[in-house]
């Protein structure tokens, strides 16, 4: 499905959700969140890929996006995020602005993946304490995630677990069935 498909589907979804349900949860994700990006800075992650996508032009590639289902933009939006209208860099993430990425909840991958760039700099104990905060984010996005599905009628049928847990589509089709 199209991002905008996605989006305009997140959209019609919020009228489902009922935000007093589920206020306390979204504090909870958002202080944890927040405790991700603060040990990033703190140990230099934010700077060493704001360096790199100086150089490469980010490694937030157009595949990503895949990864963001419309649940998750919902998730988003219910946090106070502004969805842009239109991609900012054609071939990079449509939730890529030149700032960096405006979402609050993200995919698995983009909380969890260092690149060797990163995990060179800031050694085996600093990547191990980062991966235990994010975990907690990851941890609460699911459980937050669960709490809108079991909200919204129309997902009863097709419940499945968030396509970030799977891999990109575009190396799925790579994989040979057995």
């Amino acid at each position: 499905m199209a991002v905008e498909d996605r989006i305009r589907k997140a959209k019609k979804m919020l009228s489902y959700v009922n935000l007093d349900q589920i206020k306390d949860d979204l504090k909870e994700l958002e202080r944890a969140i927040e405790d991700t990006w603060r040990y990033m800075r703190e140990i230099g992650v934010t700077e060493i890929c704001k360096r790199c996508a100086e150089e490469t032009g980010s490694c937030c590639k157009e595949w990503v996006e895949d990864e963001v289902d419309d649940v998750m933009i919902a998730m988003n939006m219910l946090m106070g995020v502004k969805i842009p209208e239109k991609r900012f860099k054609e071939g990079f993430c449509y939730f890529l602005s030149e700032n960096g990425c405006i979402l609050k909840v993200r995919p698995t991958i983009c909380v969890n993946f260092l690149c060797d760039r990163i995990t060179k700099t800031i050694g085996f104990e600093k990547e191990k304490k980062l991966l235990e905060i994010a975990g907690r984010e990851l941890e609460l996005s699911f459980i937050v995630r669960e709490k809108i599905l079991k909200m919204l009628p129309f997902y009863s049928s097709e419940r499945s677990s968030s396509k970030s847990y799977r891999l990109p589509s575009r190396i799925q089709e790579k994989i040979p069935s057995t």
